[in-house]
């Protein structure tokens, strides 16, 4: 796979880390080729590989803006009805935008659901392993 997180993986083995400090020494030619693009795509993979977190994020974004829709428009015909404010031209769309970009956002988050449901078992990782065999 192209965007694997090796690291992630090697942790989730199950197999037993410790820390080993050591002195580094300083680089005796050259410069590092490890660039901040390569350092924040590793992290990206890091996040995006091992957690569902960034979909539900989306779906929790959505919900919101969705539900700032509706407020929003409680709030303009609450005005109208109780203090005969009129419509402005852009709370109509305002509104609109704000209901239907959630929803959409919500739809994307149920669909990337699936989608990772899909991806994690895919990958085949089994339920456990087993550390010692009797």
């Amino acid at each position: 796979m192209r965007n694997r997180f090796f690291q992630g993986d090697i942790l989730w083995f199950g197999y037993k880390t410790t820390f080993l400090p050591y002195t580094r020494a300083r680089r005796a030619i050259g410069c590092s080729q490890y660039t901040f693009a390569k350092r924040l795509k590793n992290s990206l993979d890091a996040i995006l590989d091992s957690s569902y977190l960034p979909i539900r994020f989306i779906s929790l974004v959505g919900v919101l803006t969705a539900c700032a829709g509706f407020l929003y428009a409680i709030d303009i015909v609450y005005g109208r009805l109780r203090h005969d404010i009129p419509f402005t031209g852009w709370a109509p769309i305002m509104i609109l935008i704000l209901v239907i970009g959630g929803l959409l956002m919500l739809m994307m988050g149920i669909i990337g659901e699936y989608v990772w449901r899909i991806y994690d078992e895919v990958r085949g990782k089994p339920n456990y392993v087993v550390r010692n065999v009797f």
